[in-house]
């Protein structure tokens, strides 16, 4: 298996208008381009995509094909869900939608597939284990595993050997899995942290915040204090924090502009921070409410 960097490219943003704090939009395709083109160029040789990010399977397909890229260079990360289906129609609805994802990338194997919704594990554990068995054992899938919102969500799927890659929420307020058995267990396994800005939510003008989000402002100033004190931006800070996590292999961020590939790009590469610091942010910022790790709770609007 092909060693993934530091930083992977999340591309949901080339697909959709993503993220709360986005103001760019879903870029045209000159400007996709441009991001992978800089994510290239600053050493990422990791993407991560969905069917279910618009046509963000398409766009890195046709830049694929267009720049003449070496598909052996990078590691694709994609995702299936099935939805409410019949457990007979699992397998058909899960071999079409990776071939539908090779497709759409120009592949012929993806290096990592993954359950898009670990609860679906839940429902149709058996039958979407015999199939990926079937898609691994054809080549067009090289590692499988899921993403999840939370450890107890992907918890059944990491007892299965099968499964060896997880991408889950990490950032410098959420402490669900850090510091607990669950990171320890983590470690065997290759795991891509999202979510490393909550969607930007560090970086708002606290007054643009409303319903439920409103009570994270004493949060965002005690980061932006917490930065001021150690003489680092809020990126820095928040990049920083998860990228000396020990159990996370890399690092999943978007970017609305290729200046935001090059600029996270710096970020990974500063000095890991010490224990004392990673302490000492711990006990500052610990107590955020649960459901801000789940951004469809957000009451991003009232009204």
């Amino acid at each position: 298996m092909k060693m993934v960097s530091r930083m992977t490219l999340g591309t949901v943003q080339l697909g959709l208008n993503y993220g709360i704090a986005n103001t760019e939009g879903k870029p045209d395709r000159e400007k996709a381009y441009s991001i992978l083109d800089s994510a290239i160029e600053t050493g990422v040789n990791c993407l991560d995509t969905a069917s279910g990010y618009g046509d963000s399977e398409k766009v890195i397909g046709s830049w694929l094909k267009e720049k003449n890229i070496d598909r052996e260079s990078l590691s694709i990360v994609t995702k299936f869900k099935l939805g409410d289906i019949d457990r007979d129609d699992v397998e058909y609805n899960l071999i079409g939608s990776v071939e539908r994802s090779l497709v759409a990338l120009g592949t012929d194997y993806v290096d990592y597939l993954l359950m898009h919704d670990a609860a679906e594990y839940e429902k149709y554990a058996k039958q979407i284990d015999g199939t990926i068995k079937k898609l691994m054992k054809q080549g067009c899938v090289k590692t499988a595993g899921a993403s999840g919102y939370d450890y107890k969500g992907i918890k059944n799927i990491i007892e299965n050997d099968m499964y060896t890659a997880f991408q889950i929420p990490a950032n410098i307020l959420d402490y669900r899995i850090t510091g607990t058995e669950a990171e320890e267990i983590l470690k065997d396994k290759t795991v891509f942290a999202r979510s490393v800005y909550l969607q930007g939510l560090f970086f708002m003008n606290v007054k643009e915040l409303y319903g439920n989000l409103t009570e994270i402002i004493p949060f965002i100033k005690k980061i932006r204090n917490i930065a001021d004190i150690y003489e680092l931006s809020v990126a820095e800070l928040a990049m920083g924090y998860v990228n000396s996590l020990n159990y996370v292999d890399s690092l999943v961020v978007g970017a609305d502009n290729p200046g935001h590939v090059s600029d996270n790009a710096k970020l990974i590469n500063t000095p890991k921070f010490t224990d004392d610091m990673m302490n000492e942010i711990k006990s500052e910022l610990e107590g955020a409410p649960d459901w801000l790790f789940y951004p469809w709770l957000w009451n991003k609007r009232e009204g």
